[in-house]
């Protein structure tokens, strides 16, 4: 098979994936990568560089909102620039996206850490759409003995909450899971509230669509509400909007829509840092006034660039 062919192939489950968190498509991502290596030991050298740009570009592509995936991509190109021959590039690439890798476990599991002592015992807490760093906090809350009840909505048009809920419920959670409308009859009854995140920039955080009315909720009813996200979701101004290119089929909402009907489906939006009690990262928990230290630092590989990045 070709390779263009091959990587369209891998890449179109990453883009139809509705259900599933930033995290756990990077880390599927990977192996992208690696498939895209295979095979490569007899090509020239500037031909598996371009391959690697070419999947870097489809990843981040693929879910413009969410910011592992150029992050994956961006460490892969920064780390085989330079690389003079293939057996190089294979083993630059594949050191890059261990580490990737190894970093998204180790953050989850200093994040589940954090959220242990922000969760109150024998109360209710709201969790929205499905992130597995979410996931992995609450399980491992769980785990170490603190009893609690879960709250959580569908997320429509998607319904992640849905897989949130029967995920939770497996690892012995008690979740108490209703429609979006009522968020006013069950967030009163929470203690605290936790979501994931998409990606993270100075002018605020973006995550699943319905994520800011619940942070303005939280905001009035006086609960903390917290994002949990590893600092590989942290981007550039211009980078933290591509999620607005993330306009699915009206079709997934309203199929067969009345004629002069037009039906909206944006996936993402944008949440205002201030709104939140807290970003929890593998760094602690952080506030509006760190995501610049973090952001300035930023390097982002040339064929990655927004004005470089078309196809």
């Amino acid at each position: 098979m070709e390779k263009t062919q091959e990587l369209e192939q891998l890449v179109a489950p990453l883009r139809d994936d509705l259900l599933s968190g930033a995290a756990e498509i990077a880390l599927r991502a990977i192996f992208v990568f690696q498939t895209m290596l295979q095979g490569t030991d007899q090509m020239p050298v500037a031909a598996v560089h371009s391959l690697l740009t070419k999947t870097a570009r489809a990843l981040t592509g693929a879910q413009p909102a969410m910011a592992p995936l150029f992050h994956l991509g961006n460490s892969v190109l920064l780390s085989v620039r330079g690389a003079a021959t293939v057996t190089d590039i294979q083993q630059r690439c594949q050191e890059a996206l261990d580490r990737f890798e190894k970093q998204l476990c180790d953050s989850a599991a200093v994040i589940a850490d954090i959220v242990f002592d922000l969760i109150p015992p024998g109360e209710s807490v709201f969790a929205y759409s499905f992130s597995s760093t979410v996931v992995s906090a609450l399980a491992n809350a769980r785990s170490r003995g603190k009893y609690f009840r879960v709250v959580c909505t569908e997320a429509r048009p998607a319904l992640e909450g849905r897989k949130l809920a029967s995920t939770l419920a497996s690892g012995g959670l008690e979740v108490i899971h209703t429609f979006d409308n009522a968020l006013g009859i069950v967030l009163p009854t929470c203690r605290a509230a936790f979501m994931g995140c998409d990606c993270v920039g100075r002018p605020g955080l973006v995550n699943k669509i319905g994520s800011w009315p619940l942070a303005m909720a939280c905001k009035e009813l006086n609960i903390p509400i917290y994002a949990l996200c590893g600092t590989e979701k942290f981007v550039d101004d211009e980078r933290l909007f591509e999620f607005e290119k993330h306009e699915r089929p009206g079709e997934e909402v309203w199929d067969a829509a009345p004629k002069g009907v037009r039906v909206l489906n944006h996936q993402f939006e944008l949440i205002p840092l201030s709104w939140l009690t807290g970003l929890v990262t593998e760094q602690g928990i952080l506030k509006e006034k760190d995501i610049e230290r973090y952001v300035s630092r930023l390097e982002v590989h040339d064929a990655l660039k927004l004005e470089s990045s078309a196809f």
